[in-house]
């Protein structure tokens, strides 16, 4: 088999789509966007299952990073399968490609703590996250799948700029588990 052609089960298909959607309609509600209809859930899935059958398991399991163009063609289709979404879709469908083909760096990148030149750390503003599927830290961060939730929050309270209460307090939204579950599924 081509290491660029990998095809998962039916039952990994299912599992795939159930943790994709589940992703997808959170981001959406947090947003203030209406969910999918099964229809649009359908046709985003069935979308992200091809990619991933052409060969984004194997990007997802390292075997080479994604490029821009790989990504933005991706994108396009995906924002293709919910047309009724309109352009707006491309930025959270930009995330969910990196979060389902991206591969893991092998070290993580800390932009969870960058500041900027008025020391403002926008990824620990909670107003911020909402936008993001995968709150807090980069969609491809080894920390998802490296850490239990408990070790995560624990890790990132020494760090977190306003303290461990708030990052605890907003851990759906920071440290969503929907995502982690997302980032430590396999093909």
């Amino acid at each position: 088999m081509d290491a660029h052609v990998m095809d998962c089960s039916e039952a990994d298909g299912r599992e795939f789509v159930r943790r994709v959607t589940a992703v997808v309609q959170r981001a959406l509600a947090q947003t203030g966007g209406t969910v999918l209809s099964a229809l649009e859930a359908e046709g985003l899935t069935g979308v992200l299952v091809q990619i991933g059958t052409e060969g984004g398991w194997a990007r997802r399991a390292g075997c080479g990073e994604l490029r821009a163009t790989e990504v933005a063609a991706w994108v396009g289709r995906v924002v293709a399968a919910v047309p009724a979404r309109g352009p707006e879709f491309a930025g959270l469908a930009k995330q969910l490609i990196k979060a389902c083909f991206q591969p893991a760096p092998a070290n993580c990148r800390d932009s969870y703590i960058e500041t900027d030149g008025t020391g403002r750390c926008r990824r620990q503003e909670r107003a911020y996250d909402l936008a993001r599927i995968s709150g807090a830290h980069c969609v491809d961060c080894p920390h998802w799948a490296e850490l239990t939730q408990t070790a995560h929050v624990a890790w990132l309270g020494k760090r977190w700029h306003a303290g461990s209460l708030e990052l605890e307090a907003h851990c759906g939204v920071f440290l969503p588990e929907d995502f982690r579950s997302l980032r430590c599924w396999r093909p």
